[in-house]
């Protein structure tokens, strides 16, 4: 087996859009580079490359540019390769149809390369290794956002808000830490993966700057274990729900560096433990299949449609709901008209083992509860799932958690990540139907094992 890591640099430039913000909101320095890593693992049959991007999200388009680039640099199969966005929300303008934010062409345009130059770089580099993969857990630093309240419904971040009103956590906390490590002949560790669910909202970059957010302490404390030239791939797991704040605790700061640095330390002592007491070994193979699903949209109906015409102008804000009428006025619209041009989501999911473990892809912010349900139902020992992986669909939650709309006298209210938007753009029922499509991919890959 041979294995490379790579990085690349993405820092956003002065000016440019950081998108994930309710309003427009651009870059005034860096507080920390913003990269790209890459590994690839070859067995000398089917080599392969996971590759990580700090960005908000990933186009689907990118990576397909990339991968092309990739295979005629290289080789390496389209199939064969996994990017996976951090979501840190101090990243450049990749994401689009997110709040206010657009997609900057100049800045796509280097992204996609330089996930290519990453990926032959560490095809470059690839020396004789060996794998281990380990699994451990980090309690106390993540958390479900979405809350029941005693009224009925389901808050966003309630707790600074109306904590008194707070019944029990809307899903299922996903505390796992799993990691694919790499050591080279003199049993030296040269590189992992790792995978966690945490939103890149702990608060570097809140002055304005770039940042990967948390992920850079885990790059920072793992080098400063293994040392600089020990590479770090990061694989967000399904963090649509789940975030550094503990609603528990309204009065606590819950960003900053402090905070950034609670979460990304603790997963990388995690790591670093993992790492320690795995077994490796060099005699196993690597393998890759991907489909491509077809997801209806959320229609906008007659109703919402004139709902939002009447309320365009409207500063109205509702308790229990997130912004004001007229955001939502606009997004149900934008809705109406991405609907139009695009009446079907095209969704890429993929699976690639590596040892014992297989990495499943699902290119949305998807809800904790729902990974948890694709591991619980995999034949593998051990499951990663990746979210914001090969594209982004938006947030994809289970079924229970989508709002009612708005009618006469009962005001739209709930947790904004399952309201219609741009953003929640898949019907409610999706969420269910990409676990059991992902959960048939996976098993069927263990069955051709």
């Amino acid at each position: 087996m041979k294995v490379g890591f790579s990085s690349t640099d993405i820092t956003p430039a002065y000016g440019m859009e950081r998108p994930g913000q309710a309003s427009k909101a651009f870059h005034r320095g860096i507080h920390d580079p913003c990269l790209v890593t890459a590994c690839v693992l070859d067995d000398g049959i089917n080599p392969i490359a996971l590759v990580g991007v700090d960005t908000l999200s990933i186009k689907r388009s990118i990576v397909n540019a990339a991968r092309k680039l990739i295979e005629e640099a290289v080789g390496i199969t389209p199939t064969n390769i996994m990017v996976c966005a951090s979501h840190t929300h101090s990243g450049g303008p990749v994401a689009e149809h997110t709040f206010a934010s657009e997609p900057d062409a100049f800045y796509i345009e280097l992204v996609t390369r330089q996930i290519a130059t990453a990926v032959v770089d560490a095809h470059r580099k690839s020396t004789e290794a060996q794998i281990g993969v380990g699994c451990g857990e980090v309690g106390d630093v993540t958390f479900l956002r979405r809350w029941y309240m005693r009224d009925g419904t389901i808050w966003s971040h309630p707790g600074s808000r109306n904590p008194d009103g707070m019944i029990r956590p809307d899903g299922e906390i996903d505390s796992s830490v799993t990691v694919i490590g790499t050591v080279d002949s003199s049993d030296r560790p040269i590189g992992c993966i790792v995978n966690f669910a945490c939103h890149g909202t702990t608060g570097l970059g809140l002055d304005s700057t770039s940042s990967a957010d948390w992920i850079f302490f885990l790059r920072q404390y793992l080098k400063r274990v293994f040392g600089d030239e020990f590479g770090v791939v990061f694989f967000n797991g399904a963090c649509g729900d789940v975030t550094q704040v503990d609603n528990r605790e309204p009065t606590r700061k819950w960003s900053g560096p402090i905070i950034a640095k609670r979460v990304g330390a603790s997963v990388a002592g995690e790591a670093v433990k993992i790492l320690s007491r795995t077994s490796y070994g060099d005699n196993y193979a690597v393998s890759a299949k991907s489909i491509l699903i077809e997801i209806s949209p959320r229609m906008v109906t007659t109703a919402m449609r004139r709902w939002a015409e009447s309320h365009l102008q409207s500063l109205r804000s509702i308790e229990g709901r997130w912004f004001q009428d007229e955001l939502w006025a606009r997004e149900w619209l934008a809705l109406a008209e991405l609907n139009a041009k695009e009446p079907l989501i095209h969704a890429e999911l993929q699976t690639i083992t590596v040892a014992d473990a297989v990495i499943v892809s699902i290119p949305a912010e998807y809800f904790s509860a729902l990974a948890l349900d694709i591991k619980r139902r995999s034949k593998f020992d051990t499951t990663l799932v990746a979210t914001l992986a090969n594209g982004c669909i938006g947030y994809v939650g289970n079924r229970d958690a989508y709002n009612h709309i708005e009618e006469d006298g009962v005001p739209m209210v709930g947790g904004y990540e399952t309201m219609p938007a741009r953003w929640s753009r898949c019907e409610p029922g999706t969420g269910e139907l990409i676990a059991d499509r992902a959960v048939a991919l996976v098993n069927s890959m263990w069955k051709d094992r």
